[in-house]
Formats: C-alpha cells, sequence, structure tokens
C-alpha cells in the first residue's frame, strides 16, 4: 500500500472510432483505460485523484505538495509534449512517477533516440530525418542513399500518430508523397527509415539509475503472424481495433543486446520505466523506439509481461510507484 496520495494526471479523451494520418491526437488514455488505471491506483494508494484538466493542477500545484503525481497527459505530437509534465514537477518540487523531462526530450525525438542508442552500440534502421520536406525532387534524390522499403513516420509523438498500416512504400516516388503529405498535416520534422524485417519484440524495464529491478521481453503477434516482411504497427490496429493484435513472452534478444540496453536505461538520471521496441534481424536487435511514456492499460505489453510474473494491475502500479519513491530517497 501506498501510505501517500497519489494524483494522477492525464487524457480526456474517448474511443477512437476513425482516424487518419492527420490525426496529431491519437495518444493517450481513453475513458475506459483511464477507468480501469484509476481504479487499480486507487486500490493500492492512501488517497487518489484524478485530472485531465492541467489549468486545474497549475493553479493550485502547491496543494500536491505531499503527494505523488503520475504524469500520463501527452496530448497533440509535438517535440515537448511528454516533457512539460515532468518539468513543472521539477520545477514546483513534486515528487513524480517517470522520466523526468530531459528523458522524455530524448526518447520523444525519434530521430535523437537513435543517435543516443548507437552511443551505447545499439543497432538501428538506416535513417534520414527531412526537417522541412517540400521540393519533390530534392527529396527524392535524397532519398536514394537508402534502400526500400521504407517506413514513414513524423518525428515526434506516439500512439502510431501519423503511422498508418499502409506507411510502409516500396519505391522512391511513393516515400516522396507520403513525406510531403505528412508535413502538410504534422508540421515537424519527418522520418524516413530503411524497413527492418524480422520479429517484433519490446523489452519491458523498471528500475533507476542503479540497478535494473524488473527486465522481460515480449513479443508482439500481429494477424497471427510473429515474422514481419511488410507490416508495420499502425494507428489502425493500435487505436482503433486491436482483436488481431497479441502478445507473448520470448527471449529472443541476446544478452549481449539486452546490456546495452540495460547500460542505456541506467544511463538516465531519472527513467524509472521504459518500453524499448525493436526488430529482430539477422539475430540482432535493432531499435525501433524508447517509451518512457508507454501506455501502461490492462491491454498492453507492459502490463503482459508484468502479469506473466503473477501481477496484478494494482500490484504493477504499486511496483512502479515504490521504484519512482526510491529516486528520492537516494
Amino acid at each position: 500500500m501506498i501510505d501517500k496520495k497519489v494524483v494522477l494526471i492525464t487524457d480526456k479523451n474517448e474511443k477512437i472510432n476513425h482516424a487518419d494520418i492527420s490525426n496529431r491526437n491519437l495518444e493517450g488514455n481513453n475513458a475506459i483505460s483511464t477507468k480501469t488505471i484509476s481504479e487499480a491506483i486507487m486500490s493500492i494508494s492512501k488517497e487518489f485523484e484524478l485530472i485531465t484538466d492541467v489549468s486545474k493542477f497549475l493553479n493550485s500545484i502547491y496543494d500536491y505538495k505531499d503527494d505523488i503525481i503520475f504524469p500520463m497527459k501527452y496530448g497533440h505530437n509535438s517535440p515537448d509534449s511528454k516533457s512539460i509534465l515532468p518539468g513543472i514537477c521539477e520545477g514546483g518540487h513534486l515528487k513524480y512517477v517517470g522520466g523526468d523531462d530531459y528523458a522524455h526530450i530524448i526518447c520523444n525525438d525519434k530521430y535523437t533516440a537513435k543517435l543516443f542508442a548507437r552511443e551505447f552500440g545499439i543497432k538501428t534502421a538506416p535513417s534520414i530525418l527531412f526537417r522541412k520536406p517540400v521540393d519533390f525532387n530534392s527529396i527524392n534524390e535524397a532519398l536514394h542513399v537508402l534502400t526500400p522499403p521504407f517506413v514513414i513516420k513524423p518525428n515526434f509523438g506516439g500512439g502510431s500518430t501519423g503511422i498508418s498500416n499502409h506507411n510502409v512504400c516500396f519505391d522512391y516516388a511513393s516515400a516522396t508523397e507520403l513525406l510531403i503529405k505528412l508535413y502538410t498535416f504534422h508540421k515537424m520534422p519527418i522520418l524516413v527509415e530503411e524497413y527492418i524485417l524480422g520479429e517484433e519484440v519490446e523489452l519491458i524495464l523498471v528500475g533507476n539509475n542503479q540497478k535494473i529491478l524488473f527486465s522481460e521481453e515480449v513479443q508482439l503477434i500481429m494477424d497471427k503472424k510473429d515474422f514481419f516482411d511488410s507490416e508495420i504497427w499502425g494507428f489502425e490496429t493500435k487505436k482503433i481495433d486491436d482483436s488481431n493484435i497479441d502478445f507473448r513472452m520470448s527471449s529472443l534478444i541476446s544478452q549481449k543486446d539486452i546490456t546495452k540496453i540495460h547500460n542505456l536505461f541506467k544511463a538516465f538520471d531519472k527513467i524509472e520505466f521504459m518500453r524499448v521496441d525493436g526488430r529482430m534481424y539477422n539475430g540482432e536487435f535493432h531499435l525501433i523506439e524508447l517509451s518512457p511514456d508507454c501506455y501502461l492499460g490492462d491491454d498492453c505489453a507492459f502490463y503482459y509481461a508484468f502479469n506473466s510474473k503473477g501481477y496484478s494491475l494494482s500490484q504493477m502500479f504499486e511496483f512502479l510507484i515504490t521504484n519512482s519513491l526510491s529516486h528520492y530517497q537516494l
């Protein structure tokens, strides 16, 4: 039992029944997942409060000086969408769960996150970041340093925002067209990566900059397939209808690569939990993204890993919050 009040700050989103690549607000908890998460945290905390209006929190911020803040608000995809609440908590000297603003800034920037990962010897797909892609011919020419097929995505944000099942392009012309279209909709740098075929895995981590307390690998199953040669996990299956998505515990990542990922995790001052997504190619892990802001509902890979070890959703949140409090005792 957490002997403090826990304050969950999250989105006020409703369930998404339709979306396209222009939608910039696909990330965050919907009403159903917010209810599930709230009930889980409520059952293991002395007191609980749910906030979906950040201005309310800001206007009475010092009323929460003795509480534990659990930021889960995302909003529209932007460079700082994940770092605002941690930054506010740091500035207000409030205890909070999860990565600090620096960790979120690094990981929310897909291109920068991969540069960071390479420092630890973690492989990534060859890629190009287009900051202001407007001219078809110059983009098409620049793309020729890469080999198709390509995955095209906005550089900031999660939840497959701007990423459809159809964001895999098999030639330079279609990649250029999609790149320009995404830039028009999202007004941010667009990342182009070579497609990596293979199994998709997620390493679920909890700990701190001194040690890893929980590390389990989960494999993605999509349309009953566990090896992908042209598929990606777009918003159609992540946010609208996930009935064809499943997971299983796996052990495909080598111990050598796991050690590299653990070292990356511990390089952050305050990170606490993270989901590390990647593809297995020729027996080696290739990073897709780092997610210290990962979804924590009862239907996700993160909880799947905890549930496989006998944890209920409430017990998982107690584990996360207890681990977070240790940061303030170091």
